[in-house]
């Protein structure tokens, strides 16, 4: 069951709103019907309002995540190094055998990970859209979370190049979907192949029937993410076909040319990068050259099923040290790093007004970190600490939209407790299906 929005004072914390209008430093927050009333110092509690004693803790946004294929969540365990345990085999192997209890319980065990580590927005970049159930059972997990978030509607896995996008079937689904079912805390996008996986003709007809629907549209980069020696993503292609833009997301640019980073920043289309991911399978994200171009550049999981989890800050960290060392330029500094997880990712879905900072009248999603945390001690820089040296263990509140979800560093839902104790049932079912039916094995 959600729970309920609280009202709440939030006494005496050491307040990181990533706001110059709200200055770091000791004070109080008011949380009233889910949204931030005030900060401040010397706030009083009015009626019926619950005051926590948030003295020796940090208040800060929570994170936002921008591109995460939480379906596939349960594949986590099965790929590996092995011969056949790789991402594409597996997901291809089983992907065809998950029902709608699969999806629904597959995401929000994702989400119960991301409320742990302090996430409280989430993209779910959904590129296995088979019907109708499934739409549903992902959105469900959504509002079940309680977290805020897009759903991103794409294709079926592995759908044909010459299959066009299923608008009829996103169509649909947002007429289902009201903005009061989803809570005001869901919206919409579209997942789209591009030019590289599809003709250009069905590129453009999917690329129009988006921008029709006033869709975001986010497409993943991958002309060559395999391929030795590629100096090029191809973007200055979509850029003379006019596909890129402010209402484009780019994710995986791994090999983005000076050309492709010079197409981006001037079209404002954003980045997406998934430093794990990423660095495992792909190459090293080029966050120094799309920061110094001025494009809009955020972080984001990719998917469980990797060798990668939802620890934004040690993401941020391995990030951050490898991208010194790769551009040996300190453009990426601990606190534009932060942001690309919190206002700058915010940026990206469009929903800077509701979140990604602390600020009176938007939306109450936030963090309580134990800043007597060993991993953030000695304490020097608060923001540097946090991404130098802090882990999610410190995180021990987590509030979205005015829902608590975790507290003292536990999760709130039954039903987020339950989602992580019958993963590996989950799994095991998913994988004897398939090789039940000849689709995989790992033998």
């Amino acid at each position: 069951m959600l729970p309920e929005r609280s009202d709440l004072l939030l006494r005496n914390a050491h307040i990181l709103s990533l706001e110059a209008d709200v200055p770091e430093g000791r004070g109080d927050v008011l949380i009233r019907d889910g949204v931030l009333a005030a900060i401040g110092q010397g706030l009083t509690a009015p009626a019926g309002v619950e005051v926590i004693d948030a003295t020796g803790h940090i208040a800060m946004p929570g994170f936002i995540d921008t591109h995460w294929h939480l379906w596939n969540s349960l594949l986590r365990g099965t790929v590996g190094d092995a011969p056949g345990r790789d991402y594409f085999s597996v997901k291809r192997g089983i992907a065809p055998h998950f029902d709608l209890d699969d999806f629904y319980w597959s995401a929000r065990f994702a989400l119960a990970e991301a409320v742990q580590n302090g996430i409280t927005t989430v993209h779910n970049w959904d590129h296995n859209v088979r019907d109708a159930g499934d739409v549903d059972a992902n959105l469900q997990a959504q509002i079940d979370s309680g977290l805020r978030g897009r759903f991103s509607y794409g294709p079926r896995d592995s759908s044909a190049a010459t299959e066009m996008m299923d608008f009829e079937g996103l169509d649909a689904a947002r007429a289902r979907w009201s903005a009061a079912r989803l809570d005001h805390r869901i919206h919409f996008g579209v997942a789209l192949r591009g030019p590289y996986r599809t003709s250009t003709d069905l590129s453009q007809r999917e690329w129009r029937g988006a921008r029709e629907r006033g869709m975001p549209i986010t497409m993943h980069c991958d002309r060559c993410l395999r391929e030795n020696g590629c100096t090029s993503c191809g973007l200055t292609r979509l850029d003379r076909e006019g596909l890129l833009g402010p209402d484009v997301q780019v994710v995986h640019a791994i090999h983005a040319s000076p050309a492709d980073v010079e197409a981006v920043a001037r079209t404002g289309t954003k980045i997406s990068v998934s430093p794990l991911s990423e660095m495992r399978t792909m190459g090293f994200p080029q966050v120094t050259e799309f920061l110094e171009a001025g494009a809009l550049t955020s972080l984001s999981v990719d998917t469980l099923a990797m060798p990668a989890n939802a620890d934004v800050l040690s993401t941020l960290r391995a990030l951050l040290s490898a991208e010194h060392a790769r551009s040996g330029r300190a453009t990426l500094t601990p606190r534009i790093a932060l942001e690309m997880a919190t206002i700058r990712a915010a940026r990206d879905l469009g929903i800077e007004d509701l979140t990604g900072s602390l600020l009176p009248g938007k939306r109450a999603d936030l963090l309580l970190l134990d800043a007597s945390h060993s991993s953030l001690l000695p304490s020097g820089d608060l923001v540097e600490s946090l991404i130098y040296n802090g882990t999610s263990s410190a995180i021990r509140t987590a509030i979205c939209d005015g829902r608590v979800l975790m507290r003292s560093g536990a999760l709130v839902q039954d039903s987020a407790r339950h989602a992580i104790s019958s993963a590996n049932e989950r799994r095991d079912a998913l994988v004897r299906r398939a090789r039940d039916a000849g689709t995989w094995t790992d033998n």
